[in-house]
C-alpha cells in the first residue's frame, strides 16, 4: 500500500473511532448521570482509581511490544520504548487528582482494579506479547486522541463538583503531554502500517480496547450507583468525600 492510500485508511481509521465513541457515549449510565447532574465527588474519585490502576501498566505493556519485536523496524521499537518511558508514572497523575479532594490514601491503600479494569490491562498485555507488534497503535490511536469526545464531560464534571485545573492534572496536563504522542502514534501507522492486514489489526486492537473501557465505565457507575444506595464494602471510603467541601 502506499502513503496515500495509509493516509485514506486512517481517515476512515477516524471515522470508525467516532462511531464507536458515540455509541459508548449515548449508552453510557455513567454519561447520563454526569449530564443529569446526578453525581458528587466519589464518581469521579472511582473513575480515577480505575485510571490510576490501568495507567499503572501502559507503559510496561508497551515496553512488551518493543522487546519482543525482533523484526520490526529498529524506528517503531525506539518508538515503543520512547513512549513507554514517557507515560512512566502518569498513573501517579490520577492518585492526585483523588488525594486533591481531600482523601487521605495512599498507593498501597488503594483498593484492587475491579473485573472489569483487570480485563482491559489483561487485554493490553495479550496484544503486547502476541499478534501483530503494530496492532497496540490500535490503543494508541484512541487513548493519545480522546479529548475531543471526552473534554466536555470532564468540563461538566469540574464545573458540577467544583474542581479546580490542579485537581484534573491527569486530563489537563497529559492531554498537553497526548497531543504530541498522537502525532506520533500517527506517523508511525503512516510509516510501518504496510499492508490490510496491519490495519485491520491497529482497527481491531482500537475498537476492543475501547469498548472494553467503555465497560470500565459501567462497572464504575455501578459501584457508585451501590454506595447511593448505601451499601457497604470496598469502596464505603470513598463516603467521606460527601462531607468535604
Amino acid at each position: 500500500m502506499t502513503k496515500e492510500e495509509i493516509k485514506q485508511k486512517l481517515t476512515e481509521l477516524n471515522e470508525k473511532l467516532a462511531q464507536v465513541w458515540d455509541e459508548i457515549l449515548s449508552a453510557s449510565e455513567l454519561v447520563q448521570a454526569i449530564n443529569e447532574k446526578r453525581i458528587d465527588q466519589r464518581l469521579f474519585a472511582l473513575y480515577m482509581l480505575e485510571t490510576y490502576h490501568y495507567t499503572r501498566h501502559n507503559a510496561r505493556n508497551q515496553a512488551l511490544v518493543g522487546v519482543r519485536s525482533f523484526q520490526a523496524a529498529p524506528s517503531y521499537v525506539k518508538f515503543c520504548f520512547d513512549h513507554a518511558a514517557e507515560e512512566t508514572g502518569h498513573e501517579l497523575m490520577a492518585l492526585h487528582d483523588v488525594k486533591s479532594m481531600g482523601l487521605n490514601i495512599e498507593e498501597k491503600d488503594l483498593p484492587p482494579a475491579l473485573p472489569a479494569t483487570e480485563v482491559l490491562i489483561g487485554y493490553l498485555y495479550w496484544i503486547s506479547m502476541q499478534g501483530n507488534p503494530l496492532q497496540r497503535l490500535g490503543y494508541s490511536f484512541w487513548a493519545e486522541n480522546c479529548y475531543q469526545y471526552i473534554n466536555p464531560i470532564i468540563n461538566s464534571l469540574q464545573e458540577q463538583l467544583g474542581l479546580k485545573s490542579s485537581q484534573l492534572t491527569f486530563f489537563i496536563a497529559h492531554s498537553t503531554i497526548d497531543e504530541k504522542h498522537a502525532e506520533e502514534v500517527n506517523n508511525m501507522i503512516i510509516t510501518h502500517c504496510k499492508t490490510e492486514d496491519d490495519l485491520k489489526a491497529v482497527e481491531k486492537v482500537m475498537e476492543t480496547s475501547l469498548r472494553l473501557t467503555g465497560q470500565l465505565l459501567n462497572a464504575v457507575y455501578d459501584v457508585y450507583s451501590s454506595l447511593e444506595k448505601g451499601s457497604s464494602g470496598t469502596y464505603q471510603f470513598l463516603n467521606v468525600l460527601k462531607k468535604i467541601k
